[in-house]
């Protein structure tokens, strides 16, 4: 079963207070959503914004597209959310609608969650009135039938169930049981690869179930930018996507890797390294923070700045707290005034106070 089609991509927008209201502007800086909401949630492809018990939803644009109302409260994602209505038989049971509130998915479930890489976890009674739960595709066919205890969190179109004991299996798009022999726990996907335990010792399976890194390490990280972080004698290095050492276990601390570089730390030094594990970068700061969108956070006398791939300072430390730039923007805030900077070190937008 193929999961959802790709869909055009969401605008990214960022969120903004004034006090414990909630609201947002987009990349040129601009207010679409008022702060005016106690609750706001982005999705697919509506925005949720609720006042008091009362929820509607906007699109990326800040128009109402669907009035306040009480009987939609979650968010969408992939297009649907999980809504209350009425079966053949007049019961109340969950099913799901799009954003123009259209039924997709027939009501009949106690328990519904959004969809996730195609997915959704749901719940039903059984003969018994034991809640147990199962998945469906966004056609609502059974991908896992609900035989299940408790599922967790899914990822990658990898399911998993736990058991007694806490014992976890993996379940493919098919249903197929996927979980390695030797294998008691699983972690969620990342790059195609998911962590999976035998004791003590981590290594990784593909989302068929082959075990393509067997466990060897006493710690290891999901997969960033091609690379596993792994902990080995009270040192941090790193392994490719095939279990092969691509930077040997030499470091007193380690980030993932970020568009190609690792912030580690060799004593009290803080460098970057390439996926060779060569020096690229030793920036002068009192903490340094990991790159993304070509520049990192460093602090220097208290103040946060940013520096490129260079070590060249491109905005001078002045901000009292700085997050990473993402989709074009950065967080700030400088004394009392917050708000978000582009990366030439302009606001796009600030607080008022």
């Amino acid at each position: 079963m193929a999961a959802r089609a790709a869909v055009a991509k969401l605008p990214p927008v960022f969120s903004i207070r004034d006090g414990d209201l909630l609201g947002l502007i987009n990349v040129d800086g601009h207010v679409i959503v008022p702060p005016e909401y106690e609750e706001l949630r982005t999705g697919d492809p509506l925005i949720l914004v609720r006042k008091s018990a009362r929820v509607a939803y906007v699109d990326y644009e800040g128009h109402m597209v669907i009035a306040p109302q009480s009987d939609l409260t979650r968010p969408f994602a992939e297009g649907l959310t999980p809504a209350v209505m009425r079966d053949g038989q007049g019961k109340s049971r969950l099913g799901y609608l799009d954003s123009q509130r259209r039924t997709v998915i027939e009501p009949g479930y106690l328990h519904a969650d959004s969809f996730v890489d195609g997915l959704a976890i749901v719940g039903s009674e059984d003969a018994w009135g034991a809640a147990r739960f199962g998945a469906i595709d966004r056609k609502g066919h059974w991908v896992l039938k609900p035989v299940h205890e408790k599922l967790l969190p899914h990822s990658g179109g990898v399911l998993r169930s736990e058991g007694k004991g806490r014992v976890i299996r993996a379940y493919g798009r098919d249903g197929r049981d996927i979980t390695p022999a030797g294998i008691d726990f699983v972690g969620i996907e990342s790059e195609g690869l998911v962590r999976i335990w035998a004791g003590r010792q981590q290594g990784f399976m593909n989302a068929r179930g082959d075990v393509v890194i067997p466990p060897r390490f006493s710690l290891a990280s999901e997969f960033r930018d091609g690379m596993s972080r792994i902990h080995e004698g009270g040192k941090y290095g790193f392994v490719d996507r095939v279990g092969k050492i691509a930077v040997p276990t030499r470091f007193d601390a380690a980030e993932d890797f970020s568009e190609d570089l690792a912030l580690v730390k060799e004593g009290e030094s803080s460098l970057f390294v390439d996926k060779q594990g060569k020096t690229v970068l030793r920036p002068e700061a009192d903490r340094t923070y990991p790159f993304s969108q070509g520049l990192a956070v460093v602090r220097r006398a208290g103040r946060h700045g940013y520096i490129d791939r260079t070590g060249r300072t491109v905005i001078e430390p002045q901000f009292s707290f700085a997050r990473p730039f993402k989709d074009g923007l950065a967080f700030v805030t400088h004394g009392r005034t917050s708000g978000y900077i582009r990366p030439d070190g302009s606001y796009a937008w600030r607080s008022e106070r």
